[in-house]
């Protein structure tokens, strides 16, 4: 697997897990990972000031759960916050469950949404309350799932609300007119509704408390820097800690540092080995805590698939089957089956070495075939199938700060149907040498990346001498580097070398032209067609600035972009690198909707010579 398999894979539509041979479906949309980080980076300095007792805070504190398993409340009144406040805001549905002692808890709201009886055992005199519980909706207006979650949240919380009021002195009701419990990117509309709200009952309020003495603020525990004693991991089965001890850089004797816990967070779970990483700071005398992370293991055998249509190859289908921790090691399996416009039909199997965790043997095996165009002064002058059936066995290691290498022996038969010469081949011919494999992958994500390096490097030399009928090098290498200008603006800049030497056939040359939406496509160059330009030796650069024009998390059309583009190309077809190159130049607009069916692009293209190329695909890049 690549280093892109790290991050979450932005590639499947649908994907089903299997612990050992039973399939799970999740019980969440979300298993709300990042909202545990985002609870960890502010209450953690407080809580532990706090000695984990809610009424040392600043302002004393209580959240409400409900147990999935009973019906029952739960009340937090001390402990970790960010547990309390994960679980108290676990939308059933929507975000999974928090386990704890045995219950299972989702949002309190279920059985005690407007919890005034708390505030009043706690020992509040005057209670103002925000009833903030969703109206209840017409017919008209269920219209889709989360129409009907929201309807039934809200006739479950009624009843809850209603018992509570009592013990309220002044409840204030918002306008919620067009508000749900999804409306996270209203929030600059939802506050200034509860600060009207407010303001028009304001002499209501000054009555209430007007006449009381106004209590001393509240002291919050002076705040202290614990020192790590110990590191430990809590949830292993399958996973051994020797194999992701590495992705923590936080040291005993170290000063609780939060930011680096976060990063060490973020770290544990871009390994793709957990849906849930967190975090607890255990007292183990005077200011020295055991930091434990809390894991729960993702289920390592998955069943995943895609889909994907643009105007280069149609549709095209990917299913792949992945297994993980093999042999009670980093070891995996791949088998992965990409058809339609595209052929592609791949087994993998990454060995990990004892005791060298960083160390992998990988041999693959692969059938693939793709058609392929001859395009000579902007006309499609010939097209032929090219059918590649082979394998390899490679050695290699993941190093300092990500970079992969490997290395190996790679032989392929080579079949070529239809075509006319020079794009004729009669019978089979073998291709068979030694192969060096350079991989960098920081992006932040793989569709619409904002940040991050992505590197690759190719060297193969193949010989007569290794199993083949050709003998001839090339050199291969492609660079992107992302830039967040702004919160919403990004900047690409990318740049890709191909070099040959040798009698290298006419179906190994370099292809170049088009959006490539496919991973295995020719490289980008926009403003020409697919495959447009075929040669022995190639340069590109290439530049992009991307801004996002909206966000919406949970619609359909959850972010929207527009992006200008240029690029470059330099193209020889003589057989040596020194030759001279020829240069081509294009730009490009795109409009790019990322939608839960994957992304949806639509681009024009223009090329020198009057040329101008509309380019669209609507799903993920594989």
């Amino acid at each position: 697997m690549a280093p892109i398999a790290r991050r979450r894979d932005f590639r499947y539509l649908a994907q089903l897990d299997f612990r050992r041979l039973t399939p799970e479906l999740p019980s969440g949309m979300w298993g709300g990972q990042k909202l545990t980080q985002v609870f960890d980076r502010y209450t953690t300095d407080r809580i532990l000031a706090a000695g984990y007792d809610f009424d040392r805070l600043a302002i004393p504190f209580r959240a409400v759960a409900t147990d999935l398993l009973t019906g029952k409340p739960h009340v937090f009144r001390s402990g970790r916050m960010t547990e309390a406040l994960r679980a108290s805001s676990a939308i059933p549905m929507i975000f999974t469950p928090v386990e704890k002692d045995g219950m299972l808890l989702v949002d309190g709201g279920l059985v005690n949404n407007l919890p005034s009886d708390l505030a009043r055992e706690m020992g509040a005199e005057v209670i103002i309350a925000v009833d903030v519980t969703s109206p209840l909706l017409e017919k008209a207006q269920i219209r889709t799932f989360l129409d009907v979650i929201d309807q039934t949240l809200g006739l479950m919380m009624k009843e809850s609300v209603e018992r509570n009021l009592r013990h309220a002195d002044l409840t204030l009701r918002p306008d919620l007119a067009g508000i749900s419990y999804s409306s996270y990117t209203k929030m600059a509309e939802i506050i200034p509704r509860g600060e009207r709200s407010a303001a028009e009952r304001i002499d209501e309020i000054r009555r209430l408390t007007g006449t009381r003495p106004r209590p001393s603020a509240p002291v919050a525990a002076p705040p202290f820097r614990p020192i790590i004693d110990s590191i430990a991991f809590d949830g292993l089965k399958k996973v051994p800690a020797r194999q992701i001890r590495k992705e923590v850089k936080t040291r005993p004797g170290q000063e609780l540092d939060v930011e680096a816990l976060g990063n060490d967070v973020a770290r544990l779970y871009a390994t793709r080995l957990f849906e849930q990483v967190d975090y607890d700071l255990r007292p183990v005398g005077g200011e020295r805590y055991q930091l434990s992370y809390a894991l729960r293991e993702a289920a390592l055998n998955t069943l995943a698939a895609s889909i994907r249509y643009d105007r280069d190859y149609k549709f095209v289908a990917l299913a792949d089957f992945n297994a993980r921790q093999l042999f009670h090691t980093s070891s995996s399996a791949t088998f992965s089956n990409q058809f339609g416009g595209l052929n592609n039909h791949t087994a993998a199997l990454r060995l990990s070495l004892p005791g060298v965790p960083s160390l992998f043997l990988e041999p693959q095996v692969h059938i693939r075939r793709r058609e392929r165009l001859d395009i000579r002064d902007q006309e499609l002058i010939d097209r032929f199938r090219d059918t590649r059936v082979g394998g390899g066995l490679g050695v290699g290691g993941v190093f300092f700060k990500g970079f992969e290498i490997a290395g190996g022996y790679r032989y392929e038969r080579v079949s070529i149907d239809g075509g006319a010469s020079p794009n004729r081949q009669e019978g089979a011919r073998r291709l068979g040498g030694l192969t060096l494999r350079l991989d960098r992958d920081t992006l932040d994500r793989q569709e619409f990346a904002t940040s991050g390096t992505l590197m690759r490097l190719q060297v193969d030399r193949l010989a007569e001498g290794l199993g083949g009928d050709f003998t001839y090098s090339t050199w291969q290498g492609d660079f992107e580097r992302h830039f967040a200008l702004s919160e919403a603006t990004s900047l690409r800049i990318r740049a890709a070398g191909a070099f040959s030497r040798g009698a290298l056939p006419f179906y190994e040359r370099f292809y170049v032209g088009g959006f490539s939406f496919s991973e295995g496509g020719a490289r980008q160059l926009v403003g020409f067609d697919r495959e447009e330009l075929a040669a022995n030796q190639a340069v590109i650069a290439g530049a992009s600035l991307t801004r996002r024009v909206f966000s919406r998390p949970l619609s359909f059309a959850r972010r929207g972009f527009v992006s200008l583009y240029y690029n470059a190309a330099g193209i020889s077809q003589q057989p040596e690198p020194t030759s001279p190159l020829t240069f081509f130049n294009g730009a490009g607009l795109e409009l790019a909707l990322d939608t839960v069916l994957g992304p949806m692009r639509i681009a024009g293209g223009w090329g020198e010579e009057g040329r101008f190329k509309f380019y669209f695909s609507f799903g993920p890049a594989f």
